[in-house]
């Protein structure tokens, strides 16, 4: 795959979630691929199949009472890879989320292989999702 059909995957895959459009995620994941959440909070672990997967994202609106968001700020992408940068934004259990976050993709034949998401505030991401 080229750079730039990486690129339009990552950001299919932000306007989906921003959509609501869990379906529309579907084509773009491998059905054995992995996500991985670094940390101890709620929604860390490690992600394997895209049924897993679609749980997890489905779980975020229901952890923050329908707050959480995500606004894609940058991507980078090459032949067999993708960083994502973007702002996460929610609240939950009294506590607001507002930091960067990258999210690095591994990519094969048009279909996300492996995500690994990295926050830049490790402390802030691990006590709102304590």
């Amino acid at each position: 795959m080229a750079a730039a059909e990486n690129a339009e995957i990552v950001r299919r895959i932000f306007a989906a979630f921003a959509r609501r459009e869990g379906f529309a995620l579907r084509g773009l994941f491998a059905e054995d691929a992995t996500w991985v959440v670094p940390g101890r909070g709620a929604m860390a672990g490690t992600y394997r199949g895209r049924d897993e997967i679609f749980r997890f994202l489905g779980r975020l609106p229901k952890e923050t009472d329908g707050t959480y968001a995500s606004e894609l700020l940058d991507v980078l992408a090459s032949d067999t890879r993708a960083a994502a940068l973007y702002r996460a934004r929610g609240m939950r259990h009294g506590r607001t989320l507002e930091l960067e976050q990258v999210l690095l993709f591994r990519i094969e034949g048009g279909l996300v292989r492996d995500v690994l998401a990295l926050p830049s505030d490790p402390d802030a991401f691990e006590a709102f999702w304590a």
